[in-house]
C-alpha cells in the first residue's frame, strides 16, 4: 500500500451570485433587450450559445417554453421553460424588435458579453450568461427541484436506463415540475 499514491482532489467550488447579485445586476442593466436577455438566461438555464441563437421559432409563448434549435455535435437540448417575469420583459420588448431578423434578441454574443461586463464593472456583481445558469441550477435546487429534472431544463438529456426509457421528460411534465418550483429573479 505505500507503493500506491492517490492523487490529491482539492475542491474546487463553483462560484454562484447570491440571490441579491442577480437583482442588483438586473437592475443596473437599464436596456430593455438587455434586461430580458438576462432574465431569459437566469430563468430557462440556457447556453450562451442557445441564448445567442434563439429565434422566435424557439419560443412557445403560450406555454413559455423554448426549444432550442440543436447546432452542436457535443451539446444536446431538450426543452426549457422562462418565468412570468421574463414573459412580461419579453413582452415589453417584443416592439423594439426589428423586422427580417428572427433572432429573439437581434444581437450576437459580444455585444451582450460587453454589455454584461460594464455592468459588472460598474455594480461589482460579475455576471455572465454561464453564471446565470449556474445561478438557475443552484436556485432551481433550492426550489427542491431533482437534479435529473434540473439537467433536463439545461440541455444535459437523461443518461441512465431509468431515466432514459422509464421517467416522465414530456414537456407537459417537465413544465408542470417547473412551474412548481417558482423561480423568481427580480420578484
Amino acid at each position: 500500500m505505500d507503493v500506491f499514491e492517490m492523487p490529491s482532489k482539492s475542491a474546487n467550488p463553483t462560484e454562484v451570485p447570491s440571490k441579491d447579485d442577480p437583482q442588483t445586476f438586473y437592475s443596473a442593466l437599464g436596456n430593455l433587450k438587455y434586461n430580458t436577455a438576462f432574465l431569459f438566461s437566469a430563468t430557462s438555464g440556457l447556453r450562451s450559445s442557445e441564448l445567442y441563437r434563439l429565434t422566435m421559432d424557439d419560443i412557445d409563448e403560450d406555454k413559455r417554453m423554448i426549444v432550442p434549435d440543436k447546432d452542436s455535435k457535443t451539446k444536446q437540448t431538450w426543452v426549457t421553460f422562462y418565468n412570468a417575469e421574463a414573459a412580461d420583459a419579453f413582452e415589453a420588448f417584443k416592439p423594439e424588435r426589428k423586422d427580417g431578423d428572427e433572432r429573439v434578441f437581434q444581437t450576437s454574443k459580444r455585444p451582450l458579453n460587453r454589455k454584461f461586463r460594464h455592468v459588472s464593472e460598474d455594480t461589482g456583481v460579475k455576471v455572465t450568461v454561464q453564471k446565470l445558469r449556474r445561478w438557475f441550477a443552484t436556485e432551481m435546487s433550492r426550489c427542491g427541484v431533482d437534479a435529473k429534472y434540473i439537467d433536463a431544463f439545461a440541455g444535459r438529456t437523461p443518461s441512465s436506463v431509468l431515466e432514459k426509457h422509464y421517467l416522465d421528460y414530456s414537456p407537459e411534465q417537465l413544465k408542470e415540475i417547473y412551474n412548481d418550483a417558482g423561480i423568481t429573479v427580480i420578484e
